[in-house]
């Protein structure tokens, strides 16, 4: 059992094992995709849920898993920022919270894993830190911190202090057509 899941100064709370569904509230879209079909809906269950509209600061605790569409992140706590009540920022935390989305181009699972993921949604970027790991199709990396652009599917991994946190990648040799 984790510490997010005993918050004390949670002043309004969700009962236990309640399901929080955010219909728009919580977007993974590109800043273009406004013009495009309305996105899916959005569903956060959480063992908790604490939101305090005047700060744009939403706080879900336990088992915590976010679904829309074929995205899919899970983790211990989630703090949902918003601005004029439209999310900008999610920043996860787990023991590793845990990010799984397709490739748009090939369809392939990509995972994203760390202690703590930040996603920009307007920038379609996240920040993964402490024991930060990517895998896709044709690489793996690791490192203490990864900034993985979702759209350009680029990944850009740093070191941490010690030896065991240095940058590892591995590319998958690609098969001849």
């Amino acid at each position: 059992m984790t510490q997010a899941r005993h918050n004390p100064s949670a002043r309004r709370r969700a009962a236990p094992g309640c399901v929080l569904v955010a219909l728009a509230a919580l977007a993974f879209l590109p800043v273009g995709a406004a013009h495009s079909a309305p996105p899916p809906p959005v569903e956060i269950t959480a063992d908790r849920a604490h939101m305090d509209d005047r700060q744009g600061v939403g706080t879900y605790t336990g088992n915590v898993v976010v679904i829309r569409g074929d995205t899919t992140l899970t983790a211990d706590r989630l703090i949902v920022h918003t601005r004029d009540r439209r999310p900008h920022e999610i920043e996860a935390h787990g023991e590793p919270a845990r990010l799984e989305a397709p490739d748009p181009e090939t369809g392939e699972m990509r995972t994203a894993t760390a202690l703590r993921i930040d996603y920009l949604l307007g920038e379609e970027r996240i920040i993964l830190t402490d024991q930060a790991r990517v895998v896709t199709a044709t690489e793996e990396a690791s490192g203490r911190r990864i900034t993985y652009d979702l759209e350009a599917d680029i990944i850009e991994a740093e070191r941490g202090e010690t030896e065991d946190e240095r940058v590892r990648i591995i590319i998958q040799p690609r098969e001849d057509e």
